[in-house]
């Protein structure tokens, strides 16, 4: 993608087995999905009515870089002792040697969690003379409350 225009992924419905859109509901669709019987059901149709059609749905994904940064947070949370270290700097703002007698880790696995949670913005670290001292950010505070 370029950098200044900005895509939409449009997300086509296989029509062999989604039924046609009701007339009712707002907008037209070129692409109508169907299936056999041709009606959506209800709950469907109304929803869709309500929450203004298709176009209005598919306009609300989010950018593709706050898609992204989305995935990372999900991913660095995927993993047990990220969502450990993200527990123990909730107690305290801590340095990577505590960090490693908690978890257990040797100093490369620890390294590569904590920039796992670094590069998802969960975490943030701060030099205090010759000591790296790890915090949580407000988005990593937010994901284990």
């Amino acid at each position: 993608m370029s950098g200044t225009s900005q895509r939409r992924k449009i997300i086509m419905v296989d029509n062999s087995c989604c039924p046609k859109v009701n007339e009712q509901m707002a907008g037209p669709y070129e692409n109508r999905p169907r299936n056999r019987n041709g009606s959506l059901p209800p709950e469907v149709a109304t929803g869709l009515k309500e929450a203004g059609g298709l176009e209005r749905i598919q306009a609300s994904l989010p950018d593709e870089s706050s898609m992204r940064a989305l995935a990372e947070r999900h991913q660095a949370l995927s993993d047990q002792v990220r969502l450990s270290i993200l527990f123990f700097l909730r107690g305290s703002d801590l340095c990577p040697c505590v960090l490693k007698d908690l978890t257990g880790l040797s100093d490369s696995k620890l390294s590569y969690h904590l920039s796992m949670l670094e590069k998802a913005e969960m975490v943030v670290w701060r030099q205090n003379k010759n000591w790296r001292v790890y915090s949580l950010t407000e988005i990593g505070r937010s994901c284990i409350l």
